[in-house]
C-alpha cells in the first residue's frame, strides 16, 4: 500500500486520521507521517492498516503503468451504512443524520463497481426504497456469515416478495420443460421432419436441453444452504420462511414428491452433468437420471401446488400460474422447416402448386 492509496481509501470510505487509527489500532501521528512519506511504515502496521481498510470495503488497485490507486468495492447485501451528511434522501424517511442501516438490496446492474448502482437499506423505523449509493457511507462491510444472516433477515422482513422471485423461478423452469417438448414431445411429425433435416444438430440440441432442463429441475429443489450461501429453492421456502404450522405441513408434503422426483435425477446432475464423475465416466452409466414416462408432467403439478399454497397464503388463496403463455416460438421454425421441405420437392411446380402443397402439409394431423 503507498501512502497516496491510503489518503483514496479514506477519502472513499469518508475516514478521518483519528477513525482509521481507531479501527487499525495503529498511532494517528503514524499514520499521518506514513501519508505525508516522512516515514516509510513498519511492514507489519502497514498490513494492519491495509487490512482494516480492505475489511471496511475498499479495493486496492495496484500500479497498471500509470499509477496505484484504491477505491471501494460495490455494496453488498449486510453491509452497515448511513447517508451522507450532504444527501437529502434521509429527510423523507425521517432518519436521524448518524442512524446505520443494514443493506437488504443491491441492484444487480451494471456487474461493475461504480458510483451509479442503487441500494435498497433497512432502518429500524423505515425501509429506504432503491436510491443511488453515493447518497450512502459505508459504515461495517459485512463478513460471509453476515451476509447469511442478512439473507435470512430479507425472508423474515418480506417473504412475500421472496415467494415472488421464487415463483420467477418456478416460471423459468416451466419454460426449459416447454421448449423441450416443444421439439422433442409434441409430436412425431416434428420429430421426424427435425432428423430428416439436419439429424446431428437436432441430437446435439437434444442433449443440450436434457441437461438444461435437469440442472432446472435440480437447482429448484437444492438444498436451502451451501456452506454459508442460501438457495432460493423448495426447501428454503420451507425452512427459512416463518410459515403458520398448517401452511408448513401442505408445503412438506408436496416437497416430499417433488424430492422424490429429485432423487431419480440428481445422480445425473452431480456424476455427469456438472461433474465428470471418473467412475460414472468409465461405466458408461447411460441411464443415469432416467424416470418413469410421465414423472416430469407430475413434477411441475407437484410444483404448481406448491407455488400455489405459498402464494396464496399471502394472497387470499389466490393461485400464481407458472406455466408462461407463448413461452417459446419454436413452432415457427417447425413451419420454416415443414415450408422448405415442400417448396424443394416442388421446386419445378408453379407457385400456385406449391401453395397447396404447403397447405395440404400443414392440414395433416400430426
Amino acid at each position: 500500500m503507498q501512502p497516496e492509496q491510503m489518503r483514496a481509501a479514506r477519502a472513499a470510505l469518508n475516514w478521518s486520521l483519528e477513525r482509521l487509527a481507531d479501527a487499525s489500532a495503529v498511532h494517528r501521528n503514524t499514520l499521518s507521517n506514513f501519508e505525508m512519506r516522512k516515514y516509510a511504515g513498519d511492514p507489519g502496521k502497514v498490513a494492519m492498516v491495509k487490512r482494516t481498510l480492505e475489511d471496511a470495503g475498499v479495493v486496492f488497485i495496484e500500479e497498471n503503468g500509470l499509477e496505484a490507486g484504491a477505491g471501494l468495492r460495490r455494496f453488498r447485501v449486510g453491509d452497515l451504512v448511513r447517508f451522507r451528511p450532504q444527501t437529502r434522501v434521509r429527510f423523507d424517511y425521517k432518519i436521524d443524520a448518524d442512524e446505520v442501516g443494514t443493506v437488504v438490496g443491491v441492484e444487480p446492474h451494471p456487474p461493475r463497481t461504480g458510483p451509479t448502482y442503487m441500494i435498497e437499506v433497512r432502518f429500524t423505523r423505515a425501509r429506504v426504497p432503491y436510491v443511488f449509493r453515493f447518497e450512502y457511507e459505508l459504515v461495517q462491510a459485512s463478513s460471509s456469515s453476515e451476509e447469511s444472516g442478512a439473507d435470512e433477515a430479507i425472508s423474515a422482513s418480506n417473504p412475500e416478495a421472496m415467494i415472488e422471485e421464487f415463483c420467477k423461478l418456478c416460471e423459468s423452469t416451466w419454460m426449459a420443460h416447454g421448449l423441450y417438448l416443444s421439439l422433442y414431445g409434441t409430436d412425431q411429425r416434428t420429430f421426424d421432419l427435425c432428423n430428416s433435416i439436419a439429424p446431428m444438430f437436432f441430437a446435439d440440441v437434444n442433449i443440450i436441453l436434457i441437461e438444461k432442463l435437469i440442472l432446472q429441475f435440480c437447482k429448484i429443489t437444492d438444498p436451502a444452504a451451501t456452506g454459508k450461501h442460501f438457495n432460493l429453492t423448495t426447501n428454503y421456502v420451507v425452512e427459512k420462511i416463518n410459515w403458520p404450522d398448517d401452511v408448513r405441513g401442505k408445503l412438506q408434503l408436496v416437497n416430499a414428491r417433488l424430492m422424490e422426483f429429485r432423487r431419480l435425477i440428481e445422480p445425473a446432475r452431480s456424476k455427469s452433468i456438472a461433474h465428470s464423475d471418473v467412475s460414472t465416466m468409465f461405466k458408461r452409466l447411460d441411464d443415469l437420471g432416467n424416470f418413469p414416462d410421465g414423472a416430469d408432467r407430475q413434477f411441475l403439478r407437484d410444483l404448481q401446488s406448491f407455488v400455489d399454497i405459498a402464494h396464496g397464503h399471502f394472497h387470499n388463496g389466490a393461485s400464481r400460474p407458472i406455466n408462461v403463455a407463448m413461452s417459446t416460438d419454436t413452432h415457427q421454425l417447425i413451419r420454416a422447416l415443414g415450408k422448405s421441405v415442400i417448396f424443394d420437392r416442388y421446386a419445378k411446380c408453379q407457385a400456385s402448386e406449391k401453395a397447396v402443397a404447403v397447405l395440404d402439409y400443414e392440414a395433416r394431423p400430426a
